[in-house]
């Protein structure tokens, strides 16, 4: 059965982001200490933040840049006027809610996990369904005061547990597995 895993960042006070919305999650970092290698392996398909989507420039450099090189299901709204590049690995579908993008998800990641990806919004979406499984969790030592919290407090308790903690010089990575 496949699992559903949060990979997420925040400040030391708990935000995601800044108050102009940039994110303090330390991707570049995370690719050179080989973070994200293991998780594209067990990723069958993405559900990703509209936000998310967004940032690239050109929607078109997921085709070939991306790491996940599997399904994407687009949470909030219609798809662009131009519909991304594909390339027989990646493709896209556009969700309007959480809850049809995970299910989507959930069908097309061929017995790997589906990986959560994007703004305080989708973390928010993913902890409320209860269905999240494993949590990375990037803590940047940063004290922002203000900014987008990651966490909303409406998850339920699912008893997290740490499975791993690895310190890098921009983050401490948590990996939390819900209790059984």
């Amino acid at each position: 059965m496949s699992s559903v895993l949060l990979d997420a960042g925040m400040s030391l006070d708990g935000f995601w982001a800044d108050a102009d919305g940039t994110s303090v999650f330390p991707v570049a970092e995370m690719r050179e200490a080989g973070l994200i290698a293991p998780l594209v392996l067990r990723t069958g398909a993405v559900v990703m933040s509209r936000t998310s989507f967004d940032m690239a420039d050109d929607p078109d450099w997921f085709a070939d840049n991306y790491e996940y090189q599997v399904p994407i299901f687009v949470i909030g709204g219609a798809p662009p006027a131009r519909p991304p590049r594909e390339n027989g690995r990646i493709s896209f579908d556009f969700a309007m809610t959480f809850k049809s993008a995970l299910a989507a998800a959930r069908k097309a990641c061929g017995g790997r996990d589906v990986m959560i990806i994007g703004e305080a919004c989708a973390a928010q979406a993913a902890m409320a369904s209860g269905e999240v499984d494993e949590i990375y969790l990037r803590i940047v030592p940063r004290v922002m005061g203000r900014g987008i919290p990651l966490f909303d407090g409406s998850a339920p308790d699912r008893g997290y547990l740490r499975s791993s903690v690895t310190l890098t010089e921009e983050a401490i990575h948590i990996h939390l597995r819900a209790r059984r």
